[in-house]
């Protein structure tokens, strides 16, 4: 009997102490915290956590997708909540965070969902313009029309400076590369300079005015050397652009000289004098006849013996040889006065036969 006691006893003693040890272990792998993602969703599910005695609440968890808290609760033995994740087509980060009583059971759920698999259509359109800088603006971007897209937020609008945007497809649509997304980026000029063109005024230059030039011949004879040289001296007064006033004014004047030596021309310096020109009286000039009175004769009157004929002696002068001018102007001409000679003893025949047919009529009167 008393074997049997202390074995009952022993058997006692062994299951007591393992029903100590189950109930010490219970609340350890009572908590089974869980948080899994689909495409779509995020579930956190908490259950079998402790509570105060009194029943408020001694446990908090945080949840954050894509950086985002979306909600922040505390809750007693178990919480289980559903949160969307936003566009199932792309990827979403998630963060759970538990806060159990003590440290022990606090635990941390992290990680990127799997988009869905979902039929898309190339539809997406995104255009944007550069309005270009002016006189008085900067340029600047201008975000246009979207179709089955969305602008994001651009570094910058307004120039000077680079800019970067990007249009991102909806659900269910892509661009025609067959992305979701689609990036621009440029650059914006500042205002334009407004000393410079197109913005400073147009100044409209006047004609420039055609250069002076006053050219002075001077030559000279080597009647030795038997040459003619001209010396031509040229004064060029040309013309230069004063932008201040916008004008034309005279710059330095520039003188130029060339010298020319020809051969002179023949009889220029010669001082033998041309043999004269004798003018010789027409004879095919016949008096008119004399009537005679028939009862007093009157001796014939003298007759004034004809001017003896001029002769002209034409001498060389040497003077400045001038190309292409003939002499003669600055000497006499032989030919020119025999005939004017001519004339004039015509002439005082004609007057001595009209003056003795005179006196002869008046005789007959008398």
């Amino acid at each position: 009997m008393k074997i049997k006691k202390m074995l009952a006893c022993a058997i006692a003693a062994v299951t007591l102490a393992g029903g100590a040890s189950i109930a010490l272990a219970a609340p350890a792998t009572a908590h089974t915290p869980e948080a899994s993602a689909t495409c779509s969703t995020l579930t956190v599910a908490l259950a079998n956590y402790s509570v105060a005695a009194d029943g408020s609440f001694i446990n908090s968890v945080s949840v954050e997708i894509d950086s985002t808290v979306v909600d922040e609760a505390d809750f007693g033995s178990s919480l289980r909540e559903t949160f969307r994740l936003g566009d199932p087509a792309v990827a979403h980060d998630y963060l759970v965070d538990i806060d159990a009583s003590g440290t022990q059971y606090d635990r941390q759920f992290s990680g990127t969902s799997v988009p869905c698999k979902v039929a898309t259509t190339p539809d997406a359109s995104a255009v944007l313009t550069v309005a270009p800088a002016t006189c008085d603006v900067d340029g600047a971007l201008i975000l246009g029309d979207v179709k089955n897209a969305t602008w994001g937020t651009p570094t910058t609008t307004v120039g000077p400076g680079q800019y970067a945007v990007t249009a991102t497809a909806t659900t269910g649509h892509t661009f025609a590369d067959g992305k979701t997304a689609k990036s621009f980026a440029g650059t914006l000029d500042g205002r334009l300079d407004l000393a410079a063109a197109p913005c400073a005024p147009v100044v409209v230059v006047p004609d420039r005015p055609a250069p002076v030039k006053d050219v002075v011949d001077t030559t000279s004879l080597d009647c030795d050397a038997g040459t003619q040289t001209t010396t031509t001296t040229t004064t060029t007064t040309d013309w230069a652009l004063d932008t201040a006033t916008n004008t034309w004014v005279t710059t330095p004047p520039v003188v130029t000289v060339t010298t020319a030596t020809v051969n002179a021309t023949f009889g220029v310096c010669s001082t033998t004098a041309v043999p004269p020109t004798t003018v010789t009286p027409p004879t095919d000039v016949t008096p008119p006849a004399v009537v005679t009175p028939p009862t007093v004769t009157t001796p014939p009157a003298a007759v004034t013996p004809p001017a003896t004929p001029v002769t002209t002696v034409e001498r060389a002068i040497p003077v400045r040889a001038v190309p292409q001018r003939a002499l003669a102007e600055t000497g006499s001409n032989a030919g020119a006065i025999a005939p004017i000679g001519a004339g004039i003893l015509l002439f005082g025949l004609a007057l001595i036969i009209a003056k003795r047919v005179s006196l002869r009529r008046a005789e007959r009167r008398s």
